[in-house]
């Protein structure tokens, strides 16, 4: 596969799931699974979704077939998630795969909710600094790997209940990518889960900006 045939693999499960692999591939795939657990949850949490795109196909809304055009989008989808394989530095997109499976939730009648929740995926305990002039501000975090980026676990009290947050994941090369935005609600503890396509070995930290930019808490990876 590549240089690296643990990250090629991890690389390749999304394919795998869809049954879109080559032979060689796919055993490689099979024959590696057995042996790494974290393969295995990540696989976990790529199936249900993989599984619903598939039986969209076979699908039909009551009261008729689906419709063309929603087919082919539904169809086109799993064909993107082929063609990002097999680009240099490739990353499994779950975002293509969510975006899919959003359309066959959207017009599958009875499909239900994933009810068999992905086994635990190692969780990074990272530190967390926080504005000086905030003093009544707690904060803490937890970074997961994931083939299609990293998750920041992010738990905090104490920013003024109402304002907007804006949360970012800096990468190696100085660039940022955007990972999500919540509403604080003062010295209540609260949970933000937030994510970006960033690998864990390009990511170098995260910041959290205010509504004017100003960075309140940060950490460095």
């Amino acid at each position: 596969m590549t240089e690296d045939p643990h990250r090629a693999i991890r690389e390749s499960l999304g394919a795998y799931a869809l049954g879109q692999l080559d032979l060689s591939d796919e055993a490689a795939v099979r024959a590696h699974l057995p042996t790494c657990e974290l393969c295995q949850a990540e696989l976990a949490e790529l199936q249900p979704v993989a599984d619903a795109l598939a039986g969209a196909r076979r699908r039909t809304v009551t009261g008729g077939p689906t419709p063309p055009a929603l087919q082919r989008r539904v169809t086109e989808a799993i064909a993107a998630e082929e063609s990002r394989r097999r680009r240099t530095r490739l990353i499994t997109s779950i975002t293509a795969l969510a975006a899919a499976a959003a359309l066959v939730v959207a017009v599958a009648v009875g499909i239900t909710t994933f009810s068999n929740r992905a086994p635990q995926v190692p969780v990074e305990a990272v530190a967390v600094q926080v504005a000086a002039e905030l003093e009544q501000v707690t904060a803490e975090a937890g970074l997961i790997d994931h083939t299609w980026g990293v998750e920041v676990k992010l738990t905090t009290a104490g920013l003024a209940a109402g304002k907007v947050y804006e949360a970012f994941v800096l990468g190696e090369d100085g660039g940022e990518v955007p990972a999500g935005t919540f509403v604080a609600i003062g010295n209540a503890e609260m949970l933000c889960n937030l994510q970006a396509s960033v690998l864990r070995e390009d990511a170098s930290g995260f910041e959290i900006r205010d509504e004017a930019g100003e960075v309140v808490m940060s950490s460095d990876f």
